[in-house]
């Protein structure tokens, strides 16, 4: 009886992989930047339009900036000190990344007086600002939400080939 291999080649194997990581990853992007991003954005810039104050501040610290392929520096996430009206100085981190400024550079800031840990540049709140934040959202949410139908599609795609896959065969010639 001669057989051969009921085995799917390798590529199945690799097909099915990329497919479950692809549904993985998009499901996992997609809970990730509606529970966290898309939110978070809105709550800083809702918060600090209806009742936000300006003061001025000292920028204290920078995180360690990098730069990309051409050279430009990345933005980056800056802490500033305020003294709100209360008396007690205050230090905060920019609830949106910058551009970096040396320490002690003065900025105007505006900060919510309910949590003082919600401090942002009045130019992050623009309308500009906030449309490009939350385009580069939807972005993220797009691409996440294109990876899981097409994770699907591939593990569909890998079912329907396996259909025509080799399969055993015997030899029905009769034995001597």
């Amino acid at each position: 009886m001669s057989t051969r291999s009921a085995r799917p080649p390798k590529a199945f194997g690799y097909l099915t992989v990329m497919s479950v990581v692809m549904i993985i990853v998009g499901l996992g992007g997609f809970i990730i930047t509606l529970v966290f991003t898309i939110p978070g954005h809105a709550k800083v810039t809702s918060s600090l339009k209806s009742r936000g104050v300006e003061a001025q501040g000292t920028a204290t610290r920078c995180q360690q900036g990098t730069t990309d392929e051409s050279g430009t520096e990345q933005p980056v996430t800056c802490w500033v000190r305020f003294t709100p009206p209360g008396g007690h100085s205050v230090e905060s981190s920019l609830a949106f990344k910058t551009e970096r400024v040396g320490d002690g550079t003065a900025m105007a800031i505006v900060y919510d007086p309910e949590d003082t840990a919600v401090v942002a540049r009045p130019s992050d709140l623009g309308y500009w600002n906030s449309l490009v934040r939350n385009s580069l959202d939807v972005v993220l949410l797009a691409i996440s939400a294109v990876m899981v139908p097409l994770g699907i599609a591939g593990l569909l795609l890998r079912r329907f080939l396996s259909r025509f896959s080799l399969r055993p065969v015997r030899n029905l010639a009769p034995r001597p």
